[in-house]
């Protein structure tokens, strides 16, 4: 029970996004450049409003980045299961078997929580 406890946790999936946002903020200065914070910055805005706003509405919020991470993976989840296949990624090379994994995690503990964050909500109405 303290599994699924951890993982509906929405400070868990806050912490568990931020550290996503922290890394792509690095990717952008390090290799994509300053135009790859337009998307992650919102993303990363996005995350805190849910955290602060808690229940449906946060809920609802912290959606939108889990389905922007799935659509993600679902157009490029060949490419990154061949970097882990290939020795990781030109960029961030082992680093792949890290964040990868740890990426799909946090879909799994969004997900979670946005179940968690309405049922929660629906026992208060």
């Amino acid at each position: 029970m303290s599994i699924l406890r951890f993982l509906s946790d929405i400070r868990n999936a806050a912490i568990a996004n931020a550290i996503i946002v922290i890394f792509h903020i690095y990717i952008a200065f390090a290799v994509e450049g300053m135009g790859f914070l337009i998307i992650v910055l919102p993303i990363g805005a996005l995350i805190a409003l849910a955290y602060f706003l808690k229940g449906k509405k946060g809920a609802t919020i912290l959606a939108l980045p889990t389905i922007s991470y799935i659509l993600i993976f679902a157009t490029n989840s060949s490419e990154m299961i061949e970097s882990l296949q290939d020795g990781g990624d030109e960029h961030i090379g082992w680093g792949s078997y890290i964040l990868i994994p740890f990426w799909l995690l946090t879909i799994l503990i969004n997900v979670f929580t946005i179940i968690a964050e309405f049922r929660k909500s629906n026992k208060l109405d």
